[in-house]
């Protein structure tokens, strides 16, 4: 069966999770945890939130930051990555797990948020990815996620690029745009998500909207809503 990156990332060699790592590292990365973060604690107070795709666990330290009282759950399918984020995040309460999105071990209705950051293009059966989503889910609360969209603007996109890595060490001005547009070419298209959300259980209950991060015009913003006494 063809994939679309998932059997990559399982077999990710510990070197180059080290070299991801490095590369989320830039200061224009950081910024986008730190806007994601602030929007998911706008969401909830306390509470269980699962960040899908979690590689180092950076997302949940900006988390655990702006708000302590939230319980932090971490799923990857590489175990590289969850080696990672267990050294980046020893010092705080998380639950990190290796795991397919598809089929997990996590019980029915147990999360009051789920997100996903850059991951979601990667899944080779995203419409099953988001009916797991939604058993997982409590009645009533939504699942955020961030993803990257293919038909952005080009020029906009490498005006930002060039202003986001100034005062970056120049090996990282050098390969970071190679590896986003690479990664750009086989994202979906905001209509292509929208497609696959209508595949799923959350055919009904979604918004996708566009937005910046990190000042860069390539993300959007897909809510998935699981409506009160919906069975899982």
């Amino acid at each position: 069966m063809p994939t679309r990156g998932e059997r990559n990332f399982f077999r990710l060699p510990d070197f180059a999770a080290r070299m991801y790592e490095s590369l989320v590292s830039m200061n224009a990365i950081r910024l986008q945890h730190r806007e994601i973060a602030e929007r998911l604690t706008r969401r909830i107070q306390r509470g269980r939130l699962l960040d899908i795709g979690t590689g180092p666990g950076m997302l949940l330290r900006e988390v655990h930051c702006l708000n302590p009282e939230i319980e932090l759950f971490g799923l990857d399918i590489s175990d590289a990555m969850v080696a990672l984020a267990w050294k980046r995040l020893s010092d705080i309460p998380v639950d990190l797990r290796a795991g397919n999105i598809r089929k997990t071990d996590y019980a029915n209705d147990y999360f009051d948020l789920v997100t996903c950051t850059g991951s979601f293009y990667l899944w080779d059966e995203p419409a099953a990815g988001l009916n797991e989503v939604h058993r997982i889910l409590k009645p009533g609360c939504k699942a955020v996620l961030f993803e990257s969209y293919r038909d952005f603007d080009k020029t906009a996109l490498r005006q930002a690029l060039r202003k986001n890595l100034q005062g970056e060490p120049w090996m990282r001005r050098m390969i970071s745009p190679y590896f986003l547009m690479k990664q750009l070419r086989i994202t979906y298209t905001v209509e292509e998500t929208a497609r696959i959300v209508r595949q799923s259980r959350f055919a009904h209950t979604f918004k996708i909207e566009t937005i910046l991060l990190a000042n860069l015009p390539m993300w959007m913003c897909i809510t998935l809503s699981k409506n009160d006494h919906e069975p899982s």
